[in-house]
């Protein structure tokens, strides 16, 4: 019997996106502190997304991508980490950090990677946040919840700083379905309609509140700092009640300054950061543990830590802006979302929040969805980009001394070094299909059989321009079999719209006598 056409891309969608909601709940409750398992779980979680995105897409045969402000802030690291690991002739130079081989710019390139993507499948899978209340609410939930369990335990000494700042960013994520509430769909009932529960929703963020404040206080007042920032942008640039928003900011202004926020981040001391910091080699005078800016300063100096920072709040306000001529629903999410972001931001800058996994899931997730809050996606790029990123990460991995992070959480789950290349080639194989088989499934196919040559090619440039790695026959036979998995994912996916047709109704449709 034939369906109707869609339904399969639709399924897959909705599949995803509670994959997503999933990764996000679990990330938020556990992944507390850094560590190699633990990154693993984040890593394996976001692919696992992606994977499903993709296989969406191809149904779809949509070989776009949302836009967003995002990616330039996340560019400027990037570019800064990969010319580090090219000048030290991909990590064969010794280094005064421990012969690191270029295994820590690998994996931060690797972590940023990771962040970019997990803001691609959020943005991509919540285009309609207010129709997706029970999600938000979910995810929101987490955000809060972790945080306080974790400082109420004692069990987060070292990244308190990090997770205060996240349950914060938590209760904005959390109140932020309250402004879609009255948004009408006979096929997507929100219960927030409900004027107890709408209550009941603020009680839990109030509580949640108090409690971080209590254990976090400081973070309590970076909160209001950053709740005043937005309030003023706000209160200057929004048509309607601008006194009282402005008001409302400056006695948060106040609070803050009394309380002598200014005085808190005197963490650089003689930090020699430079223009473009020193790569890895700085980690012999920064330590993981140490302020997620001061990281930043060392690694990539003032141009690149200004531009990652500078890049943020600038997107910040830019989407912010956007919400100027929007009814008050669309005001007060986008104030709400503006500041969960920022403050998931926040997160990533202090005391050892550059490398928690659930702070980075948390940046991904509120940035992706800030676009789209206001039923407003950004504009669609090209889908190339994804390949051009990923070839390059996987160029790198291949052909730097040290693998870094990747090859640590393969070793750490008691795996070995083919199932990396598996797992490259699968992933390449799958967006190559993606971006020629669309419509033709004969190019799909031959996208594949490209990411076969690709990993041939890959191993030569290692035997021609590595001299810590050979070119291994091995390795590209691993490469091709990774390949190989993505052929019956990519059928699957093509064939499966042969049982659509334009002629069958959604049961919706179907189902109604009245309807003619």
């Amino acid at each position: 019997m034939a369906i109707p056409i869609g339904t399969t891309a639709r399924n897959l969608e909705s599949i995803t996106r509670w994959m997503l909601a999933g990764v996000v709940i679990l990330g938020m409750l556990s992944w507390w502190h850094p560590g190699y398992q633990v990154w693993g779980a984040l890593t394996v979680g976001v692919l696992v997304v992606w994977v499903l995105w993709i296989l969406w897409r191809t149904v779809c045969a949509d070989r776009t991508i949302p836009g967003h402000p995002i990616y330039l802030a996340l560019c400027g690291p990037a570019i800064i980490l990969t010319y580090h690991t090219v000048r030290s002739h991909l990590g064969t130079i010794a280094d005064p950090a421990g012969e690191l081989g270029g295994a820590i710019n690998v994996s931060v390139l690797f972590q940023l990677w990771v962040l970019g993507t997990g803001v691609l499948v959020s943005q991509s899978l919540l285009l309609r946040p207010v129709r997706h209340w029970g999600v938000l609410s979910l995810c929101g939930a987490a955000m809060m919840s972790g945080p306080v369990l974790a400082v109420v335990s004692g069990q987060s000494a070292n990244v308190r700083q990090a997770l205060g700042l996240l349950g914060f960013a938590g209760v904005g994520v959390w109140l932020g379905p309250l402004w879609g509430a009255d948004c009408h769909s006979d096929h997507h009932p929100n219960p927030l309609k409900n004027r107890k529960l709408r209550i009941a929703y603020l009680l839990v963020a109030a509580v949640a509140a108090v409690i971080l404040g209590w254990f976090t206080p400081r973070e309590a007042i970076i909160s209001l700092g950053v709740v005043s920032v937005v309030l003023f942008i706000v209160g200057l640039t929004f048509p309607g009640r601008r006194v009282v928003v402005l008001l409302i900011a400056g006695v948060l202004a106040a609070v803050v300054v009394a309380f002598g926020l200014l005085g808190q981040f005197s963490q650089f001391g003689g930090l020699e950061a430079g223009l473009l910091g020193r790569g890895e080699r700085a980690l012999a005078d920064v330590w993981a543990s140490d302020a997620g800016l001061v990281v930043l300063l060392g690694m990539v100096g003032w141009a690149g830590t200004i531009w990652f920072a500078g890049g943020i709040a600038l997107s910040l306000v830019y989407i912010l802006l956007r919400a100027r001529r929007g009814g008050d629903g669309d005001r007060g999410r986008a104030i709400v979302w503006t500041v969960a972001a920022a403050l998931s931001s926040c997160a990533m800058l202090v005391q050892g929040g550059f490398f928690i996994p659930s702070v980075t899931l948390a940046a991904a997730f509120t940035w992706g969805l800030l676009p789209s809050i206001l039923d407003r996606p950004g504009p669609k790029r090209s889908g190339l980009w994804v390949l051009i990123v990923l070839s390059v990460l996987f160029l790198l991995l291949g052909l730097t001394r040290g693998s870094g992070l990747a090859n640590r959480i393969v070793l750490t789950f008691k795996r070995e070094d083919v199932f990396l290349h598996m797992t490259a080639g699968f992933l390449l194989g799958l967006v190559l299909s993606w971006l020629m088989g669309g419509r033709r499934i004969w190019l799909g196919l031959l996208g594949i059989a490209l990411a076969v040559l690709a990993g041939g090619v890959g191993e030569m440039l290692q035997g021609l321009l590595s001299t810590t790695r050979q070119a291994d026959f091995s390795d590209w036979v691993s490469h091709a079999v990774g390949c190989g998995v993505a052929v019956p994912l990519y059928l699957l996916c093509f064939t499966s719209r042969w049982c659509e047709s334009p002629d069958a109704r959604p049961p919706q449709e179907a189902d109604n006598p009245f309807r003619r």
